[in-house]
């Protein structure tokens, strides 16, 4: 996201993502001005696109959204139904994304447009949790560990242990690669965005650094409750984040993949219609007019 500028702000993927693909930029902003909607219920959008790839925030637009989501995020019934819903939106996803591979294998043009056009649409409200990279309440988050704590370096390490995604990625692998400690969550955003080097590790070796992992962030989240001696709110509130975290980083690894398969099924699509993939669009995709 870009400075605030004549009261707006800018979030350009033509900048951050300069290698994307115009569907890949299409796919961004469609997620990005749709995700009041898709996470909250809320219809207002998120800002106005601009041109592909670049979406204009008016700041009381960002200011009301995201405060209205982060006293959501406070609560545990609303933490629990976001990852609910967004896990729900992923298997979706993910049973779409099977039905298009088999047309693939078959070089059915007609299922594979159809399956194609189902994976898209549920993609889009997949893909809107990338939000989690600059939306989450991190500053917040962690002046409420520094508080429990009294320490602010114990609250990025508190922070940086509850991020661990639930399921192996490619942020967990990063994590669990020697001479690369996780990156605090205040310093890069909440979700770590590294790539790991190889690892030469036996999987025997992995699967006990990644226990020990998982053990972590479990003896962190108890501290954090522990030290919060007791206080209804501020023990919701600590439960909530805990889960969150994880939450975001498991739904960054799992989105990820999902977008490299949807984007190879487009490549393969267009290459069994003639259509030229650098300029498709998520409309193309989803059968409607431009």
């Amino acid at each position: 996201m870009e400075a605030v500028w004549n009261g707006i702000l800018t979030c350009d993927y033509e900048r951050t993502r300069p290698q994307a693909s115009r569907l890949e930029w299409d796919l961004y902003t469609t997620s990005l001005i749709s995700w009041p909607t898709i996470l909250m219920d809320d219809p207002r959008p998120y800002g106005r696109l601009r041109r592909a790839g670049i979406v204009d925030i008016p700041e009381p637009t960002h200011r009301d959204l995201t405060s209205t989501w982060h006293r959501q995020l406070a609560s545990l019934r609303y933490t629990d139904h976001l990852i609910a819903r967004t896990t729900r939106d992923r298997t979706v996803a993910r049973a779409a994304l099977d039905r298009v591979d088999d047309a693939r294998r078959r070089q059915d043009v007609d299922d594979l447009t159809r399956a194609l056009a189902a994976t898209t649409a549920a993609f889009i409200r997949v893909n809107a949790t990338h939000i989690v990279n600059w939306l989450l309440p991190e500053q917040h988050w962690e002046r409420l560990l520094t508080g429990i704590f009294g320490s602010s370096d114990t609250a990025l390490t508190c922070l940086s242990a509850l991020q661990l995604p639930a399921a192996p990625g490619h942020i967990l692998a990063t994590y669990l690669q020697p001479r690369h400690p996780p990156v605090a969550a205040a310093a890069s955003g909440v979700v770590a965005t590294a790539r790991p080097q190889a690892s030469t590790d036996r999987p025997a070796d992995l699967h006990a650094r990644r226990t020990r992992a998982a053990s972590r962030r479990e003896a962190w989240t108890t501290a954090a409750l522990l030290a919060t001696a007791g206080t209804d709110t501020v023990v919701t509130e600590v439960r909530a984040l805990s889960r969150l975290l994880s939450w975001a980083a498991d739904s960054e690894e799992r989105r990820n993949e999902l977008r490299g398969r949807l984007l190879a099924a487009a490549h393969a699509w267009c290459a069994l219609t003639n259509t030229d993939r650098n300029q498709i669009t998520a409309a193309d995709l989803l059968g409607e007019p431009r």
